[in-house]
């Protein structure tokens, strides 16, 4: 009976491990399939950046493009990550799947927020971020604008009016492992700012950045 037992709970083990196996799995294809998406879509945002930045009276709407029927606002930078990633113009959920979006607000007020799900080569490593770490949001005229990361904290997955709430220039979020929590990074703008009649920066940071290889 003890060794019927004991076999019992071998296969029991042996399959709690496939289980897992499964699930890393399903966890890796969807956080490559999520990191290809974006790469995708940064491609066909970068194409209809200007070769010169334009515009310096930033009022307004911030200007759209359109990529395979999606809307982008621009892109965000992270260089201490090693990200370069579009940004959608309004968060859904089959939004997220592709690239981070703009949860509210705009570049040119100060008050911009965006989201992403927490594949890693969408918003996953944003708890590894430092104080002091720099930002860069660049618009569809090829305008950076800089930011640096003042604030790191843990808000509750419903809690909307805290996520809004501060005067913070520019701020990122995803969700914690089991979505109970949301990762939220606060930053201060700089003060630096593409100048117009410039090379947009985040044209070079492409070339020289690992999203742009994955899609030639």
């Amino acid at each position: 009976m003890k060794r019927i037992s004991g076999y019992i709970y071998i296969a029991i083990g042996a399959l709690l491990i496939i289980i897992a196996a499964v699930i890393v799995k399903n966890n890796f294809d969807e956080n490559a399939k999520a990191g290809a998406a974006s790469d995708e879509m940064l491609e066909g945002v970068i194409q209809q950046m200007p070769e010169v930045a334009i515009g310096t009276h930033f009022k307004g709407a911030m200007p759209i493009a359109d990529v395979d029927g999606r809307s982008f606002i621009g892109t965000v930078q992270i260089p201490s990550l090693g990200l370069i990633l579009p940004i959608q113009d309004q968060w859904s959920k089959d939004n997220a799947k592709v690239a981070i979006c703009r949860y509210s607000g705009s570049v040119y007020d100060n008050d911009l927020i965006v989201c992403g799900h927490n594949y890693v080569e969408h918003f996953g490593r944003l708890p590894e971020l430092e104080i002091g770490a720099e930002v860069i949001v660049t618009d569809m005229n090829g305008v950076s604008f800089y930011f640096e990361v003042t604030n790191i904290e843990t808000l509750g997955a419903y809690d909307t009016e805290k996520m809004e709430a501060g005067q913070w220039d520019f701020t990122m979020f995803t969700c914690t492992v089991g979505g109970s929590n949301r990762v939220t990074v606060r930053c201060e703008a700089t003060g630096e700012v593409t100048q117009e009649g410039t090379t947009p920066d985040i044209l070079k940071a492409v070339e020289e950045s690992k999203h742009i290889r994955k899609t030639n």
